[in-house]
């Protein structure tokens, strides 16, 4: 039973994956601003996703949001809509019934700001 709880939590974490969060790109998220990133750290903390994705979203049971190892091809809408809908057959709950709009993007630049961060204390 543990192994396939832990194979189904590393398949949601390999699927919830997104790329290029170094490029800092943020063009096409409305709500990308110091304002929603810090709205985006306290859903982060509060809604759950720190349970799985571990503090600074760097991983735990769920995979690391702030590096560039993902399978699906990176773009911000996929990272929402990953949010909003939860990723079939993982542990990826979605979140659309419990957070709006506006805080699911503010994740969004939460979860771009922490790969920033990252970047930049790497030195690259």
């Amino acid at each position: 039973m543990q192994k396939k709880v832990f194979i189904a939590a590393a398949t949601a974490a390999v699927l919830w994956c997104c790329a290029a969060v170094s490029s800092g790109d943020e063009s096409g998220n409305p709500y990308a601003d110091a304002e929603h990133t810090q709205l985006g750290k306290k859903l982060y903390m509060s809604a759950g996703c720190i349970a799985c994705h571990g503090g600074n979203a760097r991983g735990a049971v769920g995979p690391d949001l702030t590096d560039d190892e993902w399978l699906r091809p990176f773009s911000l809408q996929m990272v929402h809509d990953t949010i909003a809908n939860g990723r079939s057959g993982t542990l990826m709950s979605p979140f659309k019934s419990d957070l709006t709009d506006e805080q699911i993007w503010s994740l969004v630049s939460y979860i771009i700001d922490e790969g920033r961060k990252r970047k930049e204390s790497a030195g690259k």
